[in-house]
């Protein structure tokens, strides 16, 4: 069993399919999907929309970001890491994986009271 460390982009849209892992993670920044990640039908009726205001009030609505999502996690391979994550975040966009010493942690930056860095639910 390795520790990596990884980070993938994703929408982490539930209504994309985008589920809770067993595994910690955090959040640390965003980018913009091509056309504000407006599907074809959104694009339509936004390019009607002539008031500016209510063209920013629909993209506040509609628009959809990606993330960029960062986990510790213990492994036996990084193709294990890749299905777990590709089951969570379906719509996911691979960035980095890079092996690290057993005990490293990710610093202050990330933060959380217990990090789970399991692939699997862990039971009590």
């Amino acid at each position: 069993m390795a520790r990596y460390w990884v980070s993938w982009y994703t929408g982490n849209y539930e209504e994309e399919g985008c589920t809770e892992p067993p595994f910690t993670y955090w959040t640390s920044g965003q980018r913009s999907r091509p056309d504000d990640g407006l599907t074809p039908a959104q694009l339509e009726v936004a390019s009607k929309i002539m008031d500016e205001d209510e063209y920013d009030e629909y993209l506040n609505t509609h628009s959809k970001d990606d993330c960029t999502i960062c986990a510790l996690i213990d492994a036996p391979s990084e193709e294990a890491i890749w299905e777990v994550v590709a089951k969570h975040f379906p719509d996911y966009e691979y960035r980095f994986c890079e092996e690290r010493p057993a005990d490293y942690t990710p610093g202050d930056r990330f933060q959380a009271e217990k990090i789970i860095t399991s692939l699997t639910k862990e039971t009590a």
